[in-house]
């Protein structure tokens, strides 16, 4: 049985979010709920967040104290709110998510700033590893031993296991303390693995390196084999050494590892500073998802291979026509739903064989702002069909049920009524699903339907909101 030397021993840990199974759905709905609300005293701000918290479905039943932990996890491991004084306000991360609705990309950031210690620990744990010397970036340096394993392996792949990560690089202070190469890293854990050394994994001994390497999964940086085996995503090399060559800590620790009565009130004053800092320079482009990748992977599910390979087909006929004005990129997740949306309705028209109206399904160029984004026709008749693409991208299969529609969508929504339809598209590595709504106000005055005024409509659906329809592409 493998352990680390008790004088090297110290066992990581963070914030466990009680919806870590289903994270990718509740940080959806969370950053879409938080970017809503208006900067006011914390106190003011909680109560307003608890609400919501409330409406998520399983809440409404949960306690005060649950919903509270909601809150207070959210705000600590993600960074969705921060803080000015007293006051608080939607953090950068939740408003790029609720605009973006790029999972992959989200987690990316999160991961980007994620360090030991960090202010998503509790002031005296934090305090507690600032004492005994800790300074670690787990994704960077996972990835660091990804590559050096690749190198010694040469043509064979190198993963990791959760248990590897705890025993080998989290627990160990040569690791999180002493800088040991990823290199020497990489070599222990081989020959761990050659001697057939044995790993504790019981209880919850392997959490918390297993939570960084789920995230890096989501993250679409990782992916996890059958093997129990976590390999690196080579597609993404760019993004991978984004990462390698990030060496910045958040500054305000720096001058504290000389402290040597350090306590956890010193740490408490930087509190509201962590979050500003891991909402700093949302901006860069190397971090969105690349839809491609992802609709890769869906084809290598049973039974996913045509539809993907046609998506594909359909991304790359994108990029060959993104000289047009109307271009399109694979990384702008709305443009290439809206895309996808324009081949299935091409193609449900064909199967109605109205193939004379196909060249008069068009997409509105946005400077219009008529409140949809694709014009298509009924079939059966010559009616107009007015859509409104919504799109979001995960690794996982979303659950998500809300949405929100500006001002001018409702507006159009309420006019148009019975040719308005909600095109809500879900991408992952899973699935393409694609949920329709017809008369999202009429749905809405029959009860079928949440709708709240809030800078538009913030909408809430389910099943018997509409229908569920097979992406025809």
């Amino acid at each position: 049985m493998y352990k680390v030397p008790n004088e090297y021993y110290c066992r990581l840990h963070h914030v466990r979010p009680r919806f870590k199974n289903d994270v990718e759905s509740v940080l959806l709905y969370m950053a879409t709920e938080i970017s809503r609300l208006k900067p006011e005293h914390k106190d003011d701000f909680n109560t307003k967040l608890n609400q919501v918290i409330k409406l998520y479905p399983g809440n409404i039943s949960k306690t005060e104290k649950t919903i509270n932990n909601w809150r207070t996890e959210i705000s600590s491991l993600f960074g969705l709110i921060e803080y000015d004084g007293d006051i608080a306000k939607p953090g950068r991360m939740a408003i790029l998510l609720a605009e973006n609705q790029d999972l992959i990309e989200f987690f990316r950031y999160f991961l980007f700033y994620f360090q030991y210690p960090g202010g998503h620990l509790k002031p005296q744990e934090t305090a507690e590893l600032i004492r005994k010397g800790i300074k670690f970036k787990p994704t960077s340096y996972l990835i660091q031993v990804f590559f050096e394993g690749q190198k010694i392996e040469g043509d064979k792949k190198f993963g990791i296991t959760k248990a590897e990560a705890t025993h080998c690089i989290f627990n160990d202070l040569k690791v999180t303390r002493d800088a040991r190469s990823p290199a020497e890293t990489a070599r222990l854990i081989l020959k761990n693995r050659e001697s057939e050394t044995e790993y504790d994994q019981g209880g919850d001994i392997t959490r918390y390196a297993g939570d960084i390497m789920d995230y890096m999964e989501l993250a679409d940086l990782a992916t996890l084999r059958p093997n129990y085996q976590y390999y690196l995503n080579n597609t993404h090399i760019e993004t991978l050494h984004a990462f390698v060559n990030n060496v910045e800590y958040f500054q305000p620790y720096e001058a504290l590892y000389k402290n040597t009565d350090l306590s956890a009130p010193d740490i408490a004053k930087s509190q509201n500073a962590w979050f500003s800092y891991v909402n700093n320079q949302l901006n860069s482009s190397i971090f969105k998802a690349d839809v491609a990748t992802i609709v890769g992977e869906m084809g290598e599910k049973e039974g996913m291979a045509k539809q993907s390979e046609f998506i594909l087909e359909l991304l790359k006929k994108i990029q060959k026509n993104s000289q047009n004005e109307d271009k399109v990129k694979t990384k702008e997740i709305g443009d290439v739903g809206e895309s996808m949306v324009i081949e299935h309705e091409k193609n449900r028209l064909t199967n109605l064989g109205r193939q004379d109206i196909l060249h008069m399904i068009q997409k509105i160029p946005e400077k219009f702002a008529v409140g949809y984004d694709i014009t298509s026709f009924e079939g059966i008749n010559d009616l107009r069909r007015l859509i409104e693409v919504k799109t979001s991208i995960s690794r996982g299969k979303l659950s998500s049920t809300n949405f929100h529609m500006t001002p001018s969508e409702w507006s159009a929504a309420n006019s148009h009524r019975s040719i308005y339809f909600i095109y809500r598209l879900m991408i992952s590595s899973q699935v393409v699903s694609l949920f329709i709504i017809k008369d999202p106000v009429g749905r809405y005055k029959d009860d079928s339907l949440g709708m709240v005024i809030r800078d538009g409509a913030d909408i809430k659906y389910s099943a018997k909101s509409g229908n569920w329809d097979k992406l025809m592409v």
